[in-house]
């Protein structure tokens, strides 16, 4: 074989993926790579004016009243949506497994539709059922709770929206987890006599650990871009609290045309992002069983 069909071989498998490495490069790397550029920078939106002020954005973050405030609203609620996803998903996905369950396939249908909502419709139907005079919620409650005007409500509001949307599909992940287990495992289980509920604890949840990690993963993400029922929302209000760390980006980069400053706490995020990742792969690598 010649030396240059050697070299086609080994360069044609390249040519193959550089379409896509290229568009990588493109959409996400040199974005990346700019925000962090222009976290150094005080620009306008035009960036016909560049002054380099170095840690000048950061040290403003450092003194913003409100950004700590933010952050611990985007701690909350990343957290209570990990949670509630993965409990409730754990529950619906039992009931739907169950064949003791009749219309088993009318309630998985029931379960998965808000997934597939647009997020501008399902924001606009919890506004209507939150609505302090003629809400469903109210009318059932017999009160008259501004849930999206207060600042006591308005964080768990959105909260129980963003869970009420992504739980589909967390249940399904969950479902096709519960339904990959081998039945060897519980026909064993039956042959000591164990309980339904010790079954479910000592085959079902160690076996659906892979799955409940990719489910955890994916609960983060989406709590982290949650931008968009909070900009159709509550606007972040009132006073910030319903802010999360997305919208005020925007908000502070976008609206009140601060790029530098937007830039530096898209810096901040990502870098929380990269450190979580990591972390979190490396604790599964040890923590998540697969079936041998």
């Amino acid at each position: 074989m010649s030396r240059g069909s050697l070299v086609n071989r080994s360069v044609k498998p390249y040519l193959y993926i550089l379409p896509m490495v290229i568009i990588f490069g493109a959409f996400s790397v040199y974005p990346m790579l700019r925000t962090i550029y222009l976290s150094f920078m005080d620009t306008n939106v035009s960036f016909t004016r560049m002054e380099f002020i170095g840690l000048g954005n950061y040290a403003a973050i450092n003194e913003d009243r409100h950004f700590w405030r933010i952050v611990g609203n985007t701690a909350i609620y990343g957290v209570a949506q990990v949670i509630l996803t993965v409990v409730l998903g754990l529950l619906f996905a039992a009931i739907a497994n169950s064949k003791a369950v009749k219309f088993r396939t009318l309630f998985r249908m029931s379960a998965f539709y808000p997934f597939v909502l647009p997020i501008a419709v399902a924001a606009m139907v919890w506004i209507y059922m939150y609505n302090p005079s003629r809400g469903a919620i109210n009318l059932l409650l017999d009160q008259r709770i501004q849930w999206l005007n207060s600042y006591e409500y308005a964080l768990l509001a959105l909260i129980v929206v963003s869970v009420w949307k992504s739980l589909g599909f967390s249940f399904l992940l969950i479902l096709a987890g519960m339904q990959n287990i081998s039945q060897d495992y519980y026909e064993a289980a039956a042959l000591e006599t164990d309980s339904p509920i010790k079954r479910y604890f000592k085959i079902t949840l160690p076996m659906l650990t892979p799955t409940l990690f990719v489910v955890c993963l994916l609960s983060v993400t989406s709590s982290f871009q949650s931008m968009d029922l909070v900009a159709i929302m509550t606007q972040g209000g009132p006073g910030h609290s319903s802010n999360v760390l997305m919208y005020y980006i925007y908000q502070e980069g976008i609206i009140n045309r601060r790029i530098g400053y937007g830039s530096a706490m898209s810096t901040i995020f990502l870098l929380v992002l990269f450190v979580f990742t990591i972390v979190y792969l490396r604790l599964g690598e040890r923590r998540v069983e697969y079936e041998r």
